[in-house]
């Protein structure tokens, strides 16, 4: 990070879910970095998430192992956003 007040904007897929809230909590500390925004909506709205992308540097799946395909959606916006690497 280039300054010390810069925070990179993190996304974390799944953060409702058991692994996700443990992780959201995490990444909240200490508790002056909470400052969060909640986004909902589903692995098929591909423009929705594109747009999502765009804004932040990080990207955190804990998707639940049943869906692990489902992350292939989440790949491939990421790289129709053009801005975070994989």
């Amino acid at each position: 990070m280039e300054g010390e007040n810069t925070k990179p904007k993190i996304l974390i897929f799944g953060g409702t879910g058991y692994l996700g809230k443990y992780m959201l909590q995490k990444i909240q500390e200490p508790p002056s970095l909470k400052s969060t925004r909640n986004f909902r909506g589903e692995l098929d709205e591909h423009e929705k998430i594109i747009s999502i992308l765009k804004e932040v540097d990080v990207v955190i799946s804990t998707i639940a192992y049943p869906q692990f395909l489902d992350q292939l959606k989440i790949v491939d916006a990421i790289k129709v956003a053009g801005n975070i690497k994989i």
